[in-house]
C-alpha cells in the first residue's frame, strides 16, 4: 500500500457530552482500502473531571476497542484543545482494509462526571 498521495478524511463528531455517559460510533472507510490513523483532536467546551477515572477516546474494532488508539483526556479545561498526533496515545496507526473502525467515547467516573468536547479523527486512506 502507498500513502504518497492518500485520501485524507476528517471525521467530525461535534459536541460529545462525556459527562453524560459513554457512546460508540463507527467509521467505514472506502471499500478495499487500508487506512492510517493520523490524528485525534479534542476541543473542550466544558471542563472535564477525572475524580476516579478520566474520560477517553478509543479507536479500534468491536473486538478490541483501543486497538488503534487510547487518548485519555484528564482534566482538560474549558476552551483548551489537545491532539494525539505523534503521541503514544496512537497505539497502532494501521487500519486493515474493509475494517469497520469503532470510536468509543468513555465517560469519566467519580464525583460529578463532566466534560464536553468537539472530537475530530483524521484517517489517511490508501488511494
Amino acid at each position: 500500500m502507498s500513502y504518497s498521495n492518500p485520501n485524507r478524511m476528517c471525521y467530525s463528531f461535534g459536541a460529545i457530552d462525556f459527562g453524560a455517559g459513554g457512546d460508540v460510533t463507527s467509521i467505514q472507510g472506502p471499500a478495499g482500502k487500508a487506512g492510517r490513523l493520523v490524528e485525534i483532536m479534542v476541543a473542550a467546551t466544558e471542563t472535564f473531571t477525572a475524580t476516579t477515572t478520566q474520560a477517553d477516546v478509543q479507536v479500534g474494532t468491536g473486538a478490541d476497542p483501543d486497538a488503534n488508539a487510547l487518548f485519555q483526556l484528564g482534566t482538560l479545561a474549558d476552551t483548551n484543545s489537545v491532539s494525539a498526533y505523534g503521541t503514544s496515545s496512537i497505539i497502532d496507526a494501521d487500519i486493515a482494509a474493509d475494517t469497520q473502525v469503532e470510536v468509543t467515547f468513555t465517560a469519566p467516573t467519580g464525583g460529578t462526571p463532566a466534560g464536553i468536547a468537539d472530537v475530530t479523527i483524521v484517517i489517511d486512506w490508501d488511494w
